[in-house]
């Protein structure tokens, strides 16, 4: 992912992820940092579960992810490019593992380049690659800046009322007339204070994006510059959120939510999501308080 990716549109965010080999740092909007396994190129996600390494102090370790069909008390063998370096017992209840970064099974999780966790009989129920795992620990030793204040938004209060709308003339006017054979513009609305209303106008030979307008009660619809397109407003959250891909066509990259604040949109909180082939982590690398609504 990009720094320009996680940095487009509005600033204030955390730092962009670090890359070590086969694992990915990445840091919170509290300055707070992971180091995440990746899927090697042309792996099966089911084989290499998300494991993380972090350090909580002094010390760093390894969890590992075990499957909820393992049973507690089942006795696990962690091995090192095929080499027994200890034996565990497993929890039970899809619970994981967490490995100390100590002693001889700290010499052999750096030197090493596969970690595998199986049950007795060979059945290996966990593996990660450990190449660039040093320079993942080192990352995580680096001194952090601490993070900046975050900003504050009041929302407006709700208004019940319904939205204003425009006539299919309106949007006509506003966007253009379609194409012939092209269907109808139309819009969708949304109410955002007692002055203003959201019109998500769709022009479908445009292609089936919604173009965000602020409409206020009286004078004439401006684009929503401040929101990236695509994108919709979420009425149960009275947000807009949008995830901009990091590959195209992937349910992966950065997950923005804007607020209104009565004036304009405004980011009110950005998550990254870790990894296209296995998007099962988030990252919460912005956050601001909002206040009202």
């Amino acid at each position: 992912m990009s720094v320009a990716l996680l940095l487009a549109g509005q600033a204030a965010v955390a730092m962009a992820p670090v890359d070590a080999g086969d694992w990915r740092v990445f840091c919170d909007y509290r300055a707070r940092c992971v180091a995440l396994s990746q899927v090697p190129d042309g792996g099966d996600p089911s084989i290499y579960p998300l494991v993380m390494l972090r350090r909580d102090g002094a010390e760093a370790a390894v969890d590992v992810p075990i499957a909820a069909t393992v049973p507690a008390g089942a006795r696990m063998t962690v091995a090192v490019d095929g080499r027994t370096v200890a034996e565990l017992i497993a929890p039970g209840g899809g619970t994981g593992l967490s490995l100390p970064l100590t002693g001889k099974l700290a010499r052999a999780l750096r030197r090493g380049r596969v970690l595998t966790l199986a049950e007795p009989g060979g059945v290996v129920r966990a593996q990660t690659s450990l190449t660039g795992l040093t320079a993942a620990v080192a990352a995580l030793s680096d001194d952090r800046t601490a993070a900046p204040a975050t900003a504050e938004i009041v929302v407006p209060p709700v208004d019940p009322r319904a939205p204003r709308t425009l006539s299919r003339k309106q949007l006509e006017k506003l966007v253009g007339k379609p194409a012939k054979g092209c269907a109808a513009i139309f819009a969708r609305g949304y109410r955002l204070d007692a002055a203003h209303s959201l019109l998500e106008i769709v022009a479908p030979c445009r292609g089936t994006d919604a173009m965000p307008y602020v409409l206020p009660e009286t004078g004439a619809a401006q684009p929503a510059a401040d929101l990236p397109v695509p994108g919709a407003w979420v009425p149960a959250q009275r947000r807009y959120a949008v995830l901009l891909p990091a590959t195209a066509g992937r349910d992966c990259g950065v997950r923005r939510e804007f607020v209104w604040d009565g004036a304009r949109f405004r980011l009110a909180e950005e998550r990254v999501i870790a990894e296209c082939r296995r998007a099962t982590y988030e990252v919460t690398t912005y956050r601001a308080t909002v206040r009202g609504g």
